[in-house]
């Protein structure tokens, strides 16, 4: 579905009067788009955090981006530090580009894991750490590279403005009904529609859940881990 397209019966906004109001086909200026799209960004918000824990092996991404989420920084001698991506929210992989053009990939510590030695050396990182929204590679890089630091990240969705028109969610079609659903509760809510809350509030856990389980089948290739579990020994008798 679309935020809020000519054509009534694919548009989020009009499924927000349908489910409120009972009438998709007129805008409700009651509820207006500014509103509106700050609702369903903040429901996107949660639903991507929803697909971020529902399968660890898929690494979810925003279908409307135009590229990867692998960003890629100029590695300069003796500098300490680098700032990430700012639309990154989890990290997966650092490597740096050793002096024969080789990636290599560096290992995730703590700062406090660091010897002093080793913050005080220079050369090529073998680890790295991260502050805030910096990363820092260990120990600092004695050689630069263009392109020399790359970083493998996931980031957060592509949100709505008040005059999207066609802009559609960048997950799968067949749950994009949890915007609107998530926007129309936000305003039943505020508005003391009891009826609708209970209502909406039911719809919306249901689609969370479907799309929970959606997700976690999206890496048949990936074999399940076993994982054992703690039973009380009042389960067993003799």
């Amino acid at each position: 579905m679309q935020f809020n397209p000519t054509d009534k019966s694919i548009s989020l906004v009009a499924d927000v009067d349908f489910l409120l109001f009972g009438d998709g086909t007129t805008f409700n200026s009651d509820y207006s788009l500014i509103d509106r799209a700050r609702n369903m960004n903040v429901a996107m918000d949660e639903i991507i955090a929803e697909l971020f824990k529902a399968d660890p092996n898929f690494m979810w991404d925003d279908t409307t981006n135009p590229d990867f989420p692998i960003a890629t920084l100029a590695l300069v001698a003796n500098q300490d530090h680098y700032t990430l991506p700012d639309a990154s929210l989890v990290f997966h992989r650092v490597r740096v580009m050793d002096q024969n053009g080789q990636y290599k990939t560096l290992r995730p510590v703590l700062r406090r894991e660091v010897s002093d030695s080793e913050l005080n050396a220079t050369g090529m990182p073998t680890k790295y750490y991260k502050i805030d929204n910096a990363i820092f590679p260990v120990p600092t890089p004695s050689h630069g590279a263009g392109n020399g630091l790359e970083i493998e990240f996931q980031r957060g969705a592509n949100h709505f403005a008040a005059d999207d028109t066609t802009k559609a969610a960048g997950f799968a079609s067949q749950f994009h009904q949890f915007l609107s659903v998530s926007a129309a509760l936000r305003y039943a809510k505020a508005n003391g529609m009891k009826e609708k809350v209970t209502m909406l509030t039911a719809d919306k856990e249901s689609i969370k859940l479907a799309v929970r389980n959606h997700y976690q089948m999206r890496s048949p290739d990936e074999k399940p881990k076993l994982k054992l579990t703690k039973q009380s020994i009042n389960n067993f008798r003799l």
